[in-house]
């Protein structure tokens, strides 16, 4: 028997939002896996390219901090820099990749023959306004700062306080991306909504980053290792001047590469579980909140 469509707007208990989340990368692994090889395997060899270099650089730094010129820290300070815009670009390819396939699951029979001309204009324009948000929430990131440090020219006893009060507000915008990007509204109506849904829904919220992203965590870290173990030995071998012949061949770096990429790649691909999983948070504090699936049941009625 055919499996029951899994809906985005529904209420859901806070089991549910996990097992449909499961479900539904379970049931779509293949074009979800095939597209994300698409987008992202070149993001992660780039990727592994830079965390390699910075490293590396970072390594260098700590044995000799004391006698290194800013000339010589620039180069992996860059590495760092340009890691991090990797992994932005990284994130705002999968998130708009995974938001765009679930749109395309409820409105035509699931992913059945999916093909790249039924995605590329979703993610295209999802791409671009993920953009607009990465900037929106880098001016709000800069206003959170500016708060703190009020507070803490006032008095630094209340610096502590003023960073709980941020930590525990945070996850009241989680939700701004899947409104931002599934719903046809401003980037001030996105954090608008964002907030009055999650004031009503906090804790679903703060449950579902929590498991899926520690479930994440856990796979991520036995993944690495090899790719870490390696890098470490490298470096220390390097550094106090042992016997660096080997960990400096051809081999021995074209491994530490590929699996780095392989880290890489996989970790991206275990990302589409959070990402999922506040996609149906969403969907459910629509629902509870403003009656989304109600209104819709209304309106495939009338059209009967």
């Amino acid at each position: 028997m055919e499996k029951e469509l899994i809906k985005l707007y529904k209420k859901r208990m806070f089991g549910e939002k996990l097992s449909d989340a499961l479900d539904f990368v379970r049931e779509n692994w293949r074009p979800l896996l095939k597209y994300i090889t698409y987008l992202l395997l070149p993001v992660s060899v780039v990727q592994t390219f830079f965390m390699d270099s910075f490293m590396s650089g970072y390594t260098s730094a700590l044995a000799g901090m004391q006698h290194m010129a800013l000339s010589e820290m620039l180069p992996w300070l860059s590495s760092m820099g340009l890691l991090v815009v990797v992994q932005y670009v990284g994130i705002m390819l999968l998130v708009a990749l995974t938001y765009t396939m679930m749109q395309l699951y409820e409105q035509r029979p699931r992913l059945n023959g999916i093909v790249w001309a039924d995605l590329k204009a979703g993610v295209m324009t999802k791409t671009l306004r993920m953009l607009v948000l990465l900037f929106c929430g880098f001016a709000v990131a800069l206003t959170c700062l500016a708060f703190i440090m009020l507070l803490t020219s006032i008095s630094p006893v209340l610096m502590l306080p003023g960073a709980l009060i941020l930590m525990l507000a945070s996850p009241l915008l989680a939700l701004v991306t899947p409104v931002y990007l599934f719903e046809k509204v401003s980037v001030i109506g996105a954090f608008s909504k964002s907030l009055r849904l999650g004031w009503r829904t906090w804790a679903g919220i703060v449950g579902v980053i929590f498991v899926l992203y520690l479930l994440v965590s856990i796979v991520q870290g036995v993944v690495s290792m090899p790719w870490y173990m390696m890098l470490v030995a490298k470096n220390i071998l390097t550094t106090q001047g042992g016997s660096a012949g080997f960990v400096s061949s051809f081999g021995y770096t074209a491994l530490q590469f590929v699996l780095g990429v392989v880290s890489s790649f996989v970790t991206n691909c275990l990302m589409v579980l959070p990402i999922v999983g506040l996609a149906y948070q969403y969907g459910h504090a629509c629902d509870k909140v403003d009656g989304v699936s109600v209104d819709r049941d209304i309106e495939n009625f009338e059209t009967l």
